[in-house]
């Protein structure tokens, strides 16, 4: 897919944009309406929380194990196309700094922020803070590859959260990505830099005196950017609600080379390649005749803009290789038929975090690339709030 394919489907959006944008109006009316069931304990049933003894890992993993898991019998790449598909032209949108930023906005409740990475790089977001002055836990949503704050893949989470947990929450558009591009032409690293601005976005957020601790979702390259904040956070504790990454890479080496190389059109990974391509060169531009694949842009671009070798870019984006130094719960879900992350990620994953006290790193038959939510609704749903709720900082009974 090149520009001009790009520039057709762009052309479709208006009327696209406005079908879904109703259909998630009546959606965040209806997470509102649950929010007061919430309160009543109609919908959201009780979550687990921990007791008075340390919380583990192994303790949570055992909750968790113990929801039933009955994935509809997609394959890998229907359950993906299925679970992306309203979001498809929106992250073309976003690709491009004219039109990014324009589809799907936040409630009244939302304020759109911009804060400082690490690295001084300027970071967009949208934040929502309770305003009853009840100390509440918090979530922070990363999204993906292409994808930005405003994706239906990152409200869905955010919305739950606020409206039905009693969580304030945070959504962050990564460097290079949504409205980010707009304040600086800093470079994505594949996880690396990416980590820097969910650190950032963990201080902001920790900066309120509202927020107990602060928990982190990711899916895709977001979950690969999450679990490189879990070893680069200082302090130890700043992340402190645990982090899930769903479909997160852990050495990019690898991964980079499979994404960046055509595949044959009867391999699973062939629509999604086409679609990446086709955001990659909105993305871009022109600059895109310079760097043709993802391999190009990560060796050659972005180490040199952060004046740093292409094997450092590398090495610090791949989270396998320091996951013995993280001190961070951390919850990794991967799926076998995942057409995007390579089985062998996985493999190599709960490999490297064996020892790690920390890390649970738990691969499933089904769910393709981040689509669990497709294939079952109500595991996913359980799964997370479950989670959360055990790490989470609750204070005055908020939670409850």
């Amino acid at each position: 897919m090149g520009l001009a394919a790009a520039g057709g489907a762009l052309a479709m959006a208006p009327a696209v944009v406005q079908t879904v944008s109703h259909a998630r109006g009546l959606k965040r009316r209806e997470l509102e309406s649950e929010d007061k069931q919430h309160i009543q304990g109609q919908r959201y049933p009780e979550p687990v929380c921990a007791g008075d003894g340390p919380r583990t890992i192994g303790e949570i993993r055992q909750i968790l194990r113990d929801i039933p898991f009955n994935p509809k019998p997609y394959n890998g790449v229907t359950s993906t196309l299925l679970f992306s598909m309203a979001d498809v032209i929106p992250m073309m949108l976003e690709c491009r700094k004219a039109t990014c930023g324009k589809v799907y906005p936040y409630p009244e409740p939302f304020e759109s922020v911009v804060f400082s990475s690490e690295d001084g790089t300027p970071i967009s977001g949208v934040v929502a803070i309770h305003d009853d002055g009840r100390p509440r836990p918090a979530l922070l949503m990363v999204h993906g590859l292409f994808g930005s704050k405003r994706i239906w893949f990152s409200q869905q989470v955010i919305l739950s959260a606020y409206y039905g947990w009693g969580y304030n929450v945070m959504a962050i558009d990564l460097r290079f990505f949504g409205e980010s591009k707009l304040f600086s032409d800093a470079p994505g690293t594949g996880g690396w830099k990416e980590g820097q601005d969910i650190i950032a976005a963990a201080r902001f957020l920790k900066s309120h005196d509202e927020v107990t601790s602060v928990a982190v979702m990711g899916g895709s390259y977001g979950g690969a950017a999450a679990m490189c904040a879990a070893y680069q956070s200082e302090p130890r504790d700043l992340i402190d609600g645990g982090i899930i990454s769903f479909g997160g890479y852990g050495y990019v080496p690898t991964e980079v080379d499979y994404i960046s190389k055509p595949p044959m059109p009867w391999e699973p990974f062939f629509p999604i390649f086409l679609y990446f391509m086709g955001c990659y060169t909105l993305t871009l531009g022109t600059r895109v005749r310079d760097y043709t694949q993802f391999s190009d842009f990560l060796t050659r671009y972005s180490a040199e803009y952060y004046g740093v070798e292409p094997e450092e870019v590398m090495d610090r984006s791949s989270a396998a290789l320091h996951f013995d130094e993280i001190q961070t719960p951390m919850l990794v879900i991967s799926a076998d038929d995942d057409p995007v992350i390579l089985r062998e990620q996985a493999d190599m994953m709960a490999e490297k975090a064996r020892g790690n006290p920390w890390i649970d790193v738990w691969q499933l038959p089904r769910g393709g690339h981040c689509a669990f939510s497709t294939v079952d609704k109500d595991w996913m749903g359980s799964v997370v709030r479950n989670f959360y709720n055990y790490w989470a900082c609750f204070t005055d009974g908020a939670g409850a």
